[in-house]
């Protein structure tokens, strides 16, 4: 009888189906920059995975996987969602779907642009401006325009990711632009 045993326990463990590789109950969302290639860990457990990535919506930001490492890549603002099926060398699959915010590196608005005819000549102007940073940037050269003229510049040697910084300029202009917008420009590198 203790002979029968080891081949009991032998069919069982041949009978047993294939684990699924383990992954994560609810992954955390992850975001996607505007041309540019955001890094993640894959929500995965086991070893010699492959996998096959799906994004909902490539228009809105693309997937792709490289070894252990999920890659996204933001092209328009939005939410998509990136499926990662990992499959294990025994035929398993798991999924995990994420969710994907796209945003740009940086976002802001213009909440003031005031021309004022000047008492003698010229015009005088006000421009207030707010500026975030989406990811971590160096050497950050802000420019304010107004009608395509470039009136003030500003230089931060950083803005961390969430910064949010709030400008304003002034000054006098010779002529009036024809057109009168205001706009804030920025040249900017990715810290990293």
């Amino acid at each position: 009888m203790r002979s029968l045993f080891p081949l009991f326990a032998l069919l069982a463990l041949a009978c047993e189906s294939p684990l699924e590789p383990l992954t994560c109950e609810s992954p955390t969302a992850i975001y996607a920059i505007r041309d540019y290639r955001m890094e993640y860990g894959l929500c995965f457990d086991g070893q010699s995975l492959s996998y096959v990535v799906e994004s909902s919506d490539p228009a809105i930001v693309t997937a792709e996987t490289v070894g252990d490492v999920l890659i996204v890549t933001g092209h328009d603002q939005g939410e998509a969602s990136v499926s990662v099926t990992a499959m294990a060398p025994n035929g398993a699959t798991g999924t995990v779907d994420y969710r994907v915010v796209a945003r740009n590196v940086w976002d802001g608005k213009i909440t003031k642009c005031v021309m004022t005819p000047a008492p003698e000549e010229g015009t005088d102007f006000e421009v207030n401006a707010w500026i975030r940073a989406n990811i971590d940037l160096v050497n950050v050269e802000v420019r304010h325009n107004i009608g395509g003229t470039e009136v003030a510049t500003g230089e931060f040697e950083r803005m961390s990711e969430g910064q949010t910084i709030d400008l304003f300029t002034s000054g006098w202009m010779r002529a009036p632009p024809s057109n009168p917008e205001c706009t804030v420009d920025l040249d900017y590198q990715i810290a990293g």
